[in-house]
């Protein structure tokens, strides 16, 4: 429980953190989408106030133009022709639908209401008949109307220089297409005349279309004007429209029933598609409005920028938690090794102790001189040199175990006759054998065997092995050495028993450092847990190897036999 708090607090401290960060980056990564969002929609709306301005200056351009040009006529100059120049300059001008001359006390002078009057003529008469019959005065509500018209330089006069546009085409049209004699009065006349002229532009729906009627007056006489023709004014402007290259995306210029005039953009609008925003055009043009429309798809940056975020932000979460997880591993492992150190410490201890003991009791008894048997004496004697040699391999196992902890391990490679080597060990250590009630069963079959390796490495490993054997085999019958060698003239080693044997699952972690089938202290059989460890560590070093099979794997023809087989693979390094 005291293991799992300080990790329960790590994770505590790691993951609020790392949630909080995760959660404030994606609200973020959510506000930039829709500022992104937002941004796009600026940008297309701009562009479409951008068009609308356009289309405003161009046409208050031409009105201007026109009426400068209507004044030009005036009918002091030409009482006798001003029909007759209006109606040349119809002839000659696309941009004028229309022309008429009306005075208030004689009516409509042209065109005239007869039938001579083509059918143009008569739907223009009967569109502006309220005017025409003198029931709304022309200067009437008209924001447009007044005095002769000032215009920008800007708008009017293009510099020269600039590229021809279509508006500038515009402008050229709205000029009287042949030089007229220029009106000479004086300064104070000039001034008294423009006091009296009045112009205008009149915006008119008949039939739920737009109209635009342009007049002008001076002083007493006459009202006279034109008729635009707007579809031929919108075909000259709308080639010079700025192209919308943005994907998914369309401008639609509508006049005032909703029906569409002029399109830029290749994103598909559906019947139920809602514009992300409408753009009045002018004053001039009552109800003309610029829909813009844009498909989801048209976001798809945004979206990218969304999903490359989402990544990395992922990438980092995953790494947080990776290298959590990976403390966490960690730390597990220091503590269970720290356990287990403490195990082996106390297990040593155990080791050490009991050996040292049997030593000293079977000392104390041979110096007090009160043992007169010979056989007792040689009994005692045999006792304190085994147990001086079991202490001696428990103290080298923890010095070895020392030095392959820091890789200060070396080894003494030599070549020898592993046959004659293992005979000897196992005579050495028949007298363990035999007092732990086991027989030792030696199988070299005939032939020449020699390789190349530590021979006190080699010893150790074996003497480990059996040490693992006379512990946990006791209630076993022997404990079998065989030698054999391999096709490939590698030589096996293998130390068998029909002890109890080892789980399968276990066949791996027995090589573990301190690992211990029973590591309890008052476990049946003492050990350290690190003598399997040591022999396979120090026989890889060599080039060596050690693994664990069952008992009855080595012995097929005997599937009732348990216990354990451990073998020793020695490579050959015969040079031939």
């Amino acid at each position: 429980m005291t293991a799992r708090r300080p990790i329960l607090l790590f994770w505590i401290l790691l993951l609020v953190p790392a949630l909080i960060l995760g959660g404030v980056a994606l609200r973020m990564l959510i506000l930039e989408q829709e500022r992104s969002r937002r941004s796009y929609e600026t940008t297309l709306t701009e562009q479409a106030y951008a068009i609308a301005e356009s289309i405003e200056l161009a046409l208050v351009g031409v009105q201007d133009n026109l009426t400068r040009a209507l004044l030009d006529l005036a009918p002091q100059n030409h009482p006798a022709d001003l029909e007759t120049r209006l109606l040349a300059w119809e002839k000659t001008n696309p941009l004028i639908r229309n022309v008429f001359v009306y005075h208030p006390d004689q009516g409509l002078l042209y065109p005239p209401r007869s039938m001579a009057a083509t059918s143009e003529e008569r739907q223009f008469t009967q569109r502006f008949d309220t005017f025409f019959s003198g029931q709304t005065r022309f200067d009437a509500d008209n924001p447009a109307s007044g005095t002769e018209p000032s215009r920008p330089k800007s708008i009017a006069e293009p510099s020269p220089s600039t590229a021809r546009t279509s508006r500038q085409s515009l402008y050229e049209l709205s000029r009287v297409g042949e030089p007229v004699q220029k009106r000479t009065f004086s300064v104070q006349a000039d001034a008294e005349e423009s006091m009296k002229t009045a112009s205008g532009w009149i915006p008119w729906f008949s039939q739920n279309r737009l109209h635009l009627l342009g007049w002008v007056r001076l002083g007493t006489g006459p009202v006279y004007g034109v008729e635009l023709e707007l579809m031929t004014f919108l075909s000259r402007l709308i080639t010079d429209f700025p192209q919308n290259r943005q994907p998914n995306t369309a401008m639609v210029l509508t006049d005032g029933t909703g029906a569409p005039l002029h399109r830029s953009g290749s994103g598909e609008i559906d019947a139920q598609a809602v514009p992300l925003a409408r753009i009045g055009v002018s004053k001039h043009l009552p109800h003309w409005e610029i829909s813009v429309f844009a498909h989801d798809d048209a976001f798809g940056s945004g979206t990218g920028f969304m999903v490359i975020s989402l990544t990395l932000v992922g990438i980092l979460m995953a790494a947080i938690l990776f290298g959590g997880v990976m403390i966490t591993r960690l730390t597990l492992s220091k503590i269970r090794d720290a356990r287990l150190k403490t195990s082996f410490v106390a297990s040593v201890s155990h080791e050490l102790k009991t050996p040292l003991t049997s030593i000293r009791m079977y000392g104390e008894l041979l110096q007090s001189g009160r043992i007169r048997d010979t056989a007792k004496q040689d009994r005692y004697l045999q006792v304190i040199v085994g147990e001086s040699q079991r202490l001696t391999r428990l103290i080298n196992n923890v010095l070895d175990f020392g030095k392959l902890e820091q890789g200060r391990k070396q080894y003494h490679p030599t070549r020898f006759d592993p046959a004659r080597f293992l005979s000897d060990l196992v005579r050495d250590q028949s007298i363990r054998i035999q007092e732990k009630g086991l027989e030792a069963i030696l199988e070299i079959p005939p032939g020449k065997y020699r390789v190349t390796t530590d021979r006190d490495a080699l010893e150790q490993a074996i003497l480990n092995l059996l040490d693992n054997a006379l512990k946990y085999a006791g209630e076993g019958r022997f404990i079998r050495f065989t030698l054999e060698q391999t096709a490939g003239r590698d030589i096996l080693i293998r130390i068998c028993d029909d002890g109890p044997g080892i789980d399968a699952a276990l066949s791996e972690k027995i090589f573990e450092k301190f690992y211990r089938v029973d590591d309890s202290l008052t476990a049946t059989q003492p050990g350290s847990g690190f003598g399997l460890s040591i022999a396979r560590q120090m026989l890889r070093d060599l080039g060596c190897d050690l693994y664990y099979t069952p008992a009855r794997e080595t012995a097929p023809e005997n599937k009732s036999l348990t216990g354990c087989c451990f073998t020793i693979r020695i490579p050959d390094h015969d040079d031939h």
